[in-house]
């Protein structure tokens, strides 16, 4: 018998003890997990740019109605 076929038969026998262990599955559960934690990453940055958008829009808007009052006191002053 050559090495080829003992290659092979080792590689069927290793391949045999990685299902019997579960390693498959580990791999299945830890890739899980992580699509997981990605998910719950990305919805927390979904919600924090939603909040700095909202953030954004107030102070603009407090900026436009602090324009609009330094213009009001410019034109009752010097008008």
């Amino acid at each position: 018998m050559d090495a080829t076929f003992w290659a092979t038969v080792a590689l069927v026998i290793f391949l045999g003890i990685m299902i019997y262990v579960k390693v498959p599955g580990m791999i299945t559960k830890s890739l899980d997990d992580r699509a997981d934690r990605i998910r719950d990453e990305l919805e927390q940055a979904r919600r924090l740019r939603e909040e700095a958008q909202e953030l954004l829009a107030e102070y603009q808007r407090k900026r436009k109605e602090a324009e609009k009052e330094a213009a009001r006191e410019f034109m009752e002053r010097y008008g």
